[in-house]
């Protein structure tokens, strides 16, 4: 039963192609291609220009080929003054009744707009409108600026104003038989078109008018069989966002090309009117989506008649890009962290969700978002919540206690203590550094070894670690995980900061002392970190100590070719740092994310859907207001990582809070395998 609805799909496809290629044939003999630049030369009375056609613009897509970001095309017809107003009257008048004919046919009478007219009534018998009367309103403005530009008096009558106009444009024409051409209602109809005409300026602002917005195949080729010189297809592409709200921070927004701009696009050979990435994705890999502009020479008699269309050059489409993000991972992982920040009463997070593997990343949420597809630029710059900002990339935060992984590494590596090596908690390091967890954790007074430490996230153990190593050491080593260091990904994104004497005296001009050392060790003092840090810090870690350029590209396919003409591959020239970790210190950094998860009933009973044994950490940062930053890294399956989630809530409380979000990302990631 499979093959004849395989065989149906196959003719539903030939078909959809077959229509397709009939449409483009149409277009390319119906349109006039929208001008973006000129050349002009003049032989025996004709022209010849050569006009720019953009190429289209290449979508952006998810890792499995799900379309992320597409082109909407619309056509508008328009109408130019030039090409009319040296055509018999009668002639034009009977032309703009057919086009509201077809439109009325096609049932798109709403895509002709007009919003000045100041009469009310139909022809003869009109009145001023209230609005018309009203010195405050749009209409009283049109209307008293058509009135002047036409010399007519500013307290003419409602029936002299459409006298002007029937005169004017000669709607009372007679035929040959001496009976009028045009009835009382196509000259209302008419006199309405041309009071719009002269409230937009059509005849002196240089611009077409624009008779129908966003109008069928249908319509148009109604429209072209009239035959009349003047009547032109403007063709139009915006992006469309197929999952609208989400992603938003990563597919980034499109727009025109600044002043500013200019000189750059302009070297790489764009038009001054093209459409560019302006943030995001879009903005990154411009290159690829952009494409190359095709030419077309046009030769037109002297009366403005199309006498052929020679094509120059063959506009080349843009590359689609494919992207490491999931877009159902994305969704889940959007919706997690907006359910998380609720939850604890925040008001905004982040999180990244990174393969340890290659550092490709999969997700990456920031809240609060916006929708692209209903995008306004101002009134989201002042939005004191700051959804514009990306807090995955660009927010930076105290690491706390996760910072503890990266100091266990490099302590076990240093040998400055050893696997099965204990220190004694006494619930304040040296008199001096809290540890909160000494009467909560039931080891009061008890020697704890690495692991252990890592499970109950110990301060007293992590400060004597940072003693130990020296912050000399600490400062060098542990930059290697990429702290203070860009992650590479396409996008950019904050470098955060290194605790450390050379960062301290720079920035504040102090002089470094032993507490700010212990400090240090435990993820406060002046390191901080974005979130697509902390998951390329555990992924570091994780996977030996290797870390690889973040990403977010995964393949670039041209047009019309099934096979990729590039693909993001991790080499030894996207390594950006390597700090070598035996697989015994990687084995007990894992065992010890393992007990942080199974000794918490709530770590534990929010993991409880995620098939495979979980890895993790909290942190809470302390921010020096009534509600500290939560954070929670974790990876899964723990021995053998797959997927790294790195979530940060501000004012989230603390890390075993966050950790919900993590859990509906694994939960989802399994699911959908």
């Amino acid at each position: 039963m499979s093959k004849p609805a395989k065989d149906r799909s196959l003719r539903y496809l030939s078909l959809v192609a077959l229509f397709c290629i009939v449409a483009v044939i149409y277009l390319g003999r119906l349109f006039y291609i929208q001008i973006s630049g000129r050349e002009g030369d003049y032989d025996a009375g004709y022209t010849k220009r050569t006009v720019t056609v953009q190429a289209v613009r290449g979508e952006i897509k998810d890792c499995n080929g799900k379309v992320l970001v597409k082109n909407d095309y619309t056509y508008d017809l328009t109408l130019s003054y030039a090409a009319l107003s040296s055509q018999d009257q009668t002639r034009i008048n009977k032309l703009y009744l057919s086009l509201f004919a077809s439109l009325s046919e096609c049932g798109e009478e709403s895509a002709h707009n007009e919003r000045f007219f100041p009469l009310t009534g139909t022809y003869p018998y009109y009145s001023f409108s209230s609005a018309a009367k009203d010195g405050d309103s749009a209409i009283y403005y049109r209307l008293q600026r058509v009135l002047k530009d036409n010399d007519l008096k500013t307290d003419l009558k409602a029936s002299e104003l459409a006298r002007h106009y029937v005169s004017k444009n000669n709607l009372l024409a007679l035929d040959a038989a001496g009976e009028r051409i045009f009835s009382d209602a196509e000259v209302h109809r008419l006199i309405r078109l041309y009071y719009d005409f002269d409230a937009l300026r059509f005849a002196t602002n240089g611009q077409d008018y624009v008779f129908a917005e966003n109008v069928g195949i249908r319509f148009l080729t109604m429209a072209k069989e009239f035959g009349v010189s003047g009547v032109n297809v403007v063709y139009n592409v915006s992006r469309s966002y197929v999952y609208p709200g989400y992603a938003s921070h990563i597919l980034g927004a499109v727009g025109p090309i600044y002043s500013e701009e200019w000189e750059y696009y302009n070297e790489q050979g764009y038009q001054m009117n093209a459409i560019v990435g302006k943030s995001g994705c879009e903005l990154a890999f411009e290159s690829y989506l952009h494409g190359e502009d095709g030419e077309l020479v046009i030769e037109e008699d002297s009366k403005g008649n199309v006498i052929s269309v020679t094509v120059k050059k063959e506009p080349v489409p843009g590359c689609d890009v494919y992207l490491t993000l999931d877009i159902d991972l994305q969704i889940a992982t959007e919706n997690a962290l907006a359910e998380n920040v609720a939850r604890v009463g925040s008001e905004a997070g982040a999180t990244v969700v990174m393969d340890p593997r290659d550092f490709s990343v999969l997700a990456i949420a920031s809240y609060p978002t916006y929708d692209l597809s209903d995008y306004d630029y101002t009134e989201l710059t002042q939005n004191e919540a700051k959804p514009l900002l990306n807090r995955a990339l660009n927010g930076i935060y105290a690491p706390g206690s996760t910072f503890k992984l990266g100091v266990a590494a490099l302590s076990l590596t240093d040998g400055v203590v050893t696997r099965d090596e204990t220190v004694t908690c006494t619930g304040k390091y040296h008199g001096v550094l809290g540890c909160s967890t000494y009467h909560t954790a039931g080891f009061e007074h008890s020697a704890i070894n690495v692991v252990r430490a890592l499970a109950v996230s110990c301060n007293s153990f992590f400060a004597e670690m940072g003693n130990r190593l020296g912050i000399d050491r600490m400062e060098k080593a542990l930059a290697n995980f990429g702290f203070g260091k860009s992650t590479g990904i396409e996008l950019g994104g904050a470098v955060g900061t290194l605790a450390g004497p050379t960062y301290r005296k720079s920035v504040h001009g102090d002089e470094w002392t032993a507490g700010m050392t212990w400090q240090a060790a435990i993820g406060q003092s002046d390191t901080q970190a974005s979130p697509l840090q902390l998951a390329a810090y555990v992924s570091t870690v994780l996977n030996g100590g290797t870390r690889y350029t973040s990403h977010l590209l995964k393949c670039v396919y041209r047009y019309g070719v099934d096979e990729p003409f590039y693909t993001f591959a991790q080499s030894e020239e996207t390594i950006l740092d390597s700090f070598p970790l035996s697989s015994s210190t990687v084995a007990t950094i894992k065992e010890g994310m393992r007990q942080v998860v199974s000794g918490s009933s709530t770590i534990s009973n929010y993991m409880k859907n995620v098939p495979v044994t979980v890895g993790g950490k909290t942190g809470t940062a302390q921010t020096g207001q009534a509600r500290d930053n939560g954070l929670f890294v974790c990876a899964a399956p723990y021995n053998d990582p797959e997927i790294v989630v790195a979530t940060v809530i501000e004012k989230g409380n603390s890390g075993t809070a966050v950790s919900y979000t993590a859990s509906r990302v694994l939960t989802s990631y399994y699911k959908n395998r």
